[in-house]
Parts: structure tokens; sequence; C-alpha cells
């Protein structure tokens, strides 16, 4: 399952990420900041000035086009409204529905009912449209029965006057999809003379490829925090931008956490079966501190990705949620949630507006698998990283399970390879190392566990696995006391890794040259029994992090927090210490920390760390001197 991906639509294409979060100014009215908070493929488009307000009445002549809008963008507006038929847009169904979604069901609202109670505030039906709002259109690809799929979606004005917001659960499928498209404003129902038409502002098709989505929400365990997607949709068949038809979009806003309770937001949706906006306006408040739940009548199945809509105008407002998150947006037809809008949409909000390529599946899964971390080792295992000489992770995990992730050459890691499935022997492994022990560039694998005993598993790889144990030690009361293990090339006379230092649990330090697969040889003590610093010493890994060539160096993590590089361990000893992070810094909160070539050449000196929540990064190119460059691999898990 950790690395499982469920396919998006075939039609919306996802790359990696490009972009971190950028801060928004948390609470404020105004649109958020457009740069992107690192560079990003290519230039930003240029700022725009500001969409009008919405037209009184939408344009029922010719209208003007939008500059830069090609003929072939107006000919695939065109193409679609030929299939996107009204007939076919009142028979769509609701995509929670069809995917088992977990929106109450219920009959149609009769408008001017009353609410059940104060508490659950009525819900009128909006028969002129919302011209912000509008239904998103979806068409299977599969031949299933029922092709036709809707969601609620809304406009967010921004620079490229073609931005659209919905709930990430309305894209996240296994089929392929053609045809998608957002209709603002739509009203059912036929149209009496002077007034607007079903789809007033025509049909926008989404671009190929412009949908932002969380990759937490990609994984085969999507993050609730994370049920919003924002899309680029192009101009409709008359040559209009979505904003140059509509008037400007929703102002989206970032809403605190401790600011989910407002006093005054209003809900729009279309829910199934009825394809006229149901508006309601009430106070939410805050649910689980991460959600925003809002009680208003009759939102049932298909008023996914509605928004929640502050100092809303009738037309338009500031857009502080859209219905998802919780339960995909609620268990009933009268409560609905939205995720908290903070700077994971606007992260998303930015990657649209600069163009940024958008999230993709993480071959790493998320963090609630690498919260069940116990150890990680780094060597050259798989026989594509043997021959690139790069590094590769080993993990073992709680349940026993043993997984190799291969190196990619570029600060990452590819989807993982499981060398050993869940078994509870291997629980018991409490210490473990890689090194180049037997001298065929493919790297071995050393275990201690918990009765003492050593096992070496030669030239581990994607397909050896750990067939070949060769049993260094059999169980005994000395090496039960090995607390930790680091294997490297510290002076045992040749350029192979098979050297070994250990830390005992009486606090002694030992090096161990030239292991092999005979077992263990020279022994040299490096700090006695007893003292009174080595029992501080959390992590431990070999690298190449002084500028000089030669033997390698010792990365250490303590439990004050201090991060210090011993260089070149064999002919200095621990005299050479080079502090990285003073005590009390926030890697006393540090899991497992190994060292590997993962980017930037054939050096040892990238460091992976795991954190609190599952949260795994990387530091390229760390030195002596300073820790490398944070590439975060994993997010951190939100609770």
């Amino acid at each position: 399952m950790r690395a499982a991906a469920i396919g998006v639509c075939a039609s919306i294409t996802l790359a990696v990420p490009a972009l971190a979060a950028q801060p928004a100014t948390p609470d404020s009215p105004a649109a958020p900041s457009l740069g992107p908070a690192s560079p990003s493929p290519g230039p930003s488009p240029r700022p725009a000035a500001p969409s009008p307000g919405a037209p009184a009445t939408p344009s029922s002549g010719p209208v003007k086009r939008s500059e830069g809008v090609t003929p072939e963008e107006i000919r695939r507006a065109q193409e679609l409204e030929r299939y996107w038929t009204p007939a076919r847009i009142a028979a769509a169904v609701p995509v929670d529905a069809v995917q088992g979604g977990e929106k109450g069901q219920g009959p149609p609202l009769v408008p001017g009912a009353p609410g059940r109670s104060a508490l659950f505030a009525p819900s009128r039906p909006v028969s002129s449209g919302i011209p912000t709002v509008g239904v998103f259109l979806i068409r299977s690809d599969d031949g299933t029965a029922t092709p036709n799929q809707f969601c609620t979606a809304s406009a967010v004005t921004s620079p490229t006057k073609s931005l659209v917001l919905t709930a990430a659960h309305c894209l996240k499928s296994g089929k392929a999809h053609r045809n998608v498209a957002f209709v603002p404003g739509y009203r059912g129902g036929a149209s009496q003379a002077g007034e607007p038409g079903e789809r007033p502002y025509g049909l926008f098709p989404m671009e190929l490829g412009k949908a932002w989505i969380d990759e937490r929400y990609l994984s085969s365990s999507p993050s609730d925090d994370v049920d919003f997607a924002v899309l680029r949709v192009g101009p409709n068949s008359q040559g209009q931008l979505l904003e140059d038809a509509i008037g400007r979009g929703n102002t989206l806003t970032a809403v605190p956490a401790a600011k989910l309770a407002r006093s005054e937001v209003t809900l729009t949706g279309y829910p199934g079966g009825q394809k006229t906006p149901l508006q309601c306006t009430n106070a939410t408040k805050a649910f689980q501190g991460r959600f925003m739940e809002i009680t208003c009548d009759g939102f049932r199945t298909g008023v996914s990705g509605g928004p929640f809509l502050e100092g809303f105008d009738g037309s338009r407002g500031n857009l502080v949620g859209a219905i998802g998150g919780y339960k995909t947006g609620g268990l009933k037809d009268n409560i609905s949630y939205s995720s908290q809008f903070d700077g994971d949409v606007i992260r998303l909000y930015n990657q649209a507006v600069s163009d940024a390529a958008p999230d993709t599946v993480n071959p790493l899964g998320d963090a609630t698998t690498w919260q069940h971390a116990t150890t990680a080792v780094t060597g050259r295992f798989h026989s594509d990283s043997v021959r690139n000489d790069t590094g590769d992770l080993i993990v073992r995990w709680s349940d026993g399970e043993v997984s190799l992730y291969p190196g990619n050459r570029a600060y990452g890691l590819g989807k993982d390879i499981q060398l050993h499935k869940k078994d509870p022997a291997w629980e018991q492994a409490k210490a473990m190392t890689a090194g180049e022990f037997t001298g065929n560039s493919t790297d071995d694998l050393l275990v201690r566990w918990a009765d003492g005993k050593l096992t070496l598993y030669k030239d581990v790889n994607e397909t050896n696995k750990l067939s070949n144990a060769v049993q260094l030690k059999g169980p005994n009361g000395t090496w039960k006391h090995a607390e930790a293990v680091t294997a490297g090339r510290f002076g045992g006379g040749n350029t192979r890794r098979d050297d070994l230092v250990v830390r005992w649990s009486d606090a002694e330090m030992t090096l161990y040259t030239n292991v092999d697969g005979r077992g263990l040889h020279a022994e040299k003590q490096l700090a006695k029994a007893k003292n009174k610093t080595w029992s501080h010493a959390r992590d431990s890994a070999a690298g190449n992090f002084a500028t000089a060539a030669g033997d390698q160096d010792l990365f250490v993590r303590w439990s004050d927090g201090e991060v210090t590089v011993y260089e070149n361990l064999a002919a200095k000893g621990f005299k050479a210490e080079h502090p990285l992070r003073p005590a009390k810094s926030a890697w006393r909160d540090a899991g497992p920390v190994t060292a590997g070539a993962f980017g930037g050449g054939t050096r040892q000196d990238d460091l992976i760390a795991l954190w609190p929540g599952g949260k795994l990064v990387l530091y390229g190119d760390t030195t002596d001197k300073a820790l490398g460059r944070e590439r975060l691999l994993v997010p951190a898990r939100v609770s």
C-alpha cells in the first residue's frame, strides 16, 4: 500500500512539484500573494488589470474576444458545447453518488420550505443562477452506464482570469475522463423571454494537464486536510476568458485554525437532480480544529466543491472554503464541511498562477506509513545504482517488513521494492548497517539481532533480496550490548567500506577494520567504557563531509540536539570535531539518520533524516561546515 498510486484522470496530466508553500496573510480579505516561493519553470504571467464586477445581465449578442485567445481554443470550446447539451447536463449524476461518496441523500428541496430548526439554517434555490458558481462537468471515458458526472465549483480571481476551485475528490478516480468543463451561472429549466439561458456565460473547457492537487491527496490514503483542487480553464466558444465573461471571480482567502468559526458564511452548491444552485447563510464553527463546519438544509450529493463565501454580495465574495474534507463533505445533507484553507491551498493557487508543474503521486507514499519506519541504512544495492555509483535506502518497518528504495540520482528515491515481507522475526533486528564487506561492488547488509547474533546478507539487490545470509556470530551475550553499528571506510588500508564503528551500551566505542564474510578481525578502542560523552549519542552515519579526500568521517546526532561531524575518524579519532548544529536545536527530535550519494556526484554526503509525523527530509551536499539544502521527500502528517 505504501507505493500504490491511485490514478487521476488520464486527461489531467500531473508532474513533479516545483514550488513550496507560499506563506499567506492569515484571514486577509485580499487576494493571496501571486509570487511563487521558489523559481518556477518559466516566466510568470504578466499581471492583468482587475476584472470588473459581474455584468448585470449576460450578453445575448456578440462579445469582445479576450486578448490572446486562439482559434484552436475557440474550436475546442465549440466542440465541448456540442457534447454538453442542456439535456446531458441535466442528466449528469453527482460524482459522490457514483464513487460512493459520503454526502447524505435526500429529496429535492421545496422552494420556501422552512429549515428543521434554528440550528439547521434554511436553504433556498437561486433560480437566476450565480455568476461565480457553477457545475463542474466530467465525462467518463470507460463505457460505464452513467458517463456524465458533475460536482460544484467556483471561479477564483487571478491574473490568468481562468482559475476554478473545486473539491479534490471530484477528480480523484482511476478512470479516464474527457470533455471536462466548467459552466458558471448554470440554471436548470427553460428560460423565459428576456432571461439569460441555461448556460448564460458558455462552457469553459478544462485545459489539459492544468489541475493542481496536493500530493497528499493523490496518495493511496488521501489526506482529508487537503481536499481541494485548483483548475485552469480555457475560453468559451465566443473567445472570452472566464473572468472576462462573468466579471471578477471570488477572492481566495486564507483562514487560520483559530478562526474557523465565522459569523456569516454563504454556502452554495448544486444538489443531484436539481441543477439549480442551492444557497444558505449561517455561522460556521471549527470541527476537529482543522475543518470548517456549517449547518444548512438540503446539501446532498452533487454539492461537493461548492464554495463557502464570506462577504457575499449575491455574485461573489471571499472564498474561505469548499465542500469536502471530512467524509468528503459530511455524512448528512444538513451538515457540510470544508478542509481548512491555509498555506496548502495558497500553494496550489500560486502553482496555477505561475503555471508550475502540478504535484504528482509520491512514490514514497505518505507520512502515515513513514511513522512506522524504525531503521534506515544506505548503500549501493539496486543494479542500476551499482552501475551508476548511486545510493539507495533500505528501511525496516515496525511490522518486520524490509523495503529497498532505489536512488534516482536527483536527490530523491524511487518506488519501493520489498526485500522481505512483514515478519515478527525481523522485529528483533536491533541494529543494521550496510557496507562493501564481500568485495564485489554490490553492498551487503549487516544485522545485529536481539539475542546478539550477527548476520551478513551478501550482495543485496532487487533480485537476490535477502537470500544470501552468512552468520558471523551466533547468539551471544556480548553483541546484545551493541547499540549502534556504522559501516564505512575508516582506515582499514583499502578503498572498501568494510570497517565497522560500534557503540556499546556502556558508551564504549570500538572500531573493527576489514570486516568480511569470515567475521570481525582487528579491534581498536576509540573511547573507553563508561565515559560521559558517548552515552548521549543517538544516531551516527559514515560519509564524505570534509573537503579533503581520504577516509570517511562520522556524523553524530546527540540527545540534546547537537549535531557533529568527526573528520577522518581513523586518523584523528574524535579530535577533529566540527559542530553543525548547537545543543537544544530541533535535531533533538529527529529520528533515524543515514548518509548516501543521492545526487550531485558520488560523494557520500547526502543525509536522510526521519522526523516526527512521518516527515522524511534529505540534506544534499552536506559538509563539515554546514548541513546541505533541505529537500522534503515526504511531508509530515497533519493530525
